[in-house]
């Protein structure tokens, strides 16, 4: 039972669901309808699809052992990969003179997973809650309530990718100081 449930709450935490949802709601709160359209639509085409079809043919062809490419050496390339995605939409957002929401949120996305990269050096670090945690201080300027609602679902995405044997109680850890440090500056910077 708890295996179960730690796989329903594992998925339905997975960033790739998470980011693209929380993106757009935030988007289209901050931003006017045209812009929030234009900049979703840049997001999903330029990262988060690559990222999806990278993650998904890597575990279909053993290049990763899983879709959450759990395996710490794996990461190294991923990381390479998500990362020169990044360093694109941001450099775009700031040519292009986007929001301070947008830019700097992009800015700091990418900050979070350089760091997360050079940690994985030494610990793997869970992006299932740094992630998460980077998120809900998206949320919170538009919804306190649904912020804290946010952020303690995350207790349970903790709990899950611990049972499922993704990361260890400190790799989780880890994954909550790196959130929490880049979203406070994220939101300190932004907001």
């Amino acid at each position: 039972m708890n295996l179960k449930l730690a796989k329903i709450l594992s998925t339905i935490g997975h960033p790739l669901l998470t980011i693209p949802t929380s993106i757009i709601i935030a988007l289209f709160n901050y931003e006017d309808f045209d812009n929030a359209a234009i900049v979703s639509i840049l997001v999903m085409v330029c990262v988060i699809l690559p990222l999806s079809i990278k993650m998904y043919k890597g575990s279909k062809r053993g290049t990763y052992t899983n879709f959450d490419i759990s395996d710490k050496a794996q990461r190294q390339s991923w990381y390479i990969f998500v990362l020169f995605l990044l360093l694109i939409i941001t450099v775009i957002f700031f040519i292009t003179n986007q929001s301070q929401v947008v830019k700097w949120n992009a800015l700091f996305f990418f900050l979070l997973l350089l760091i997360s990269k050079f940690l994985n050096y030494y610990i793997k670090s869970s992006l299932h809650v740094s992630l998460n945690i980077f998120l809900t201080f998206l949320i919170i300027p538009i919804s306190l309530m649904l912020g804290i609602i946010f952020l303690f679902f995350i207790f349970f995405i903790s709990w899950s990718r611990i049972v499922l044997k993704r990361h260890t109680e400190k790799e989780v850890i880890y994954g909550w100081i790196v959130g929490l440090l880049i979203g406070f500056l994220s939101f300190a910077t932004t907001f």
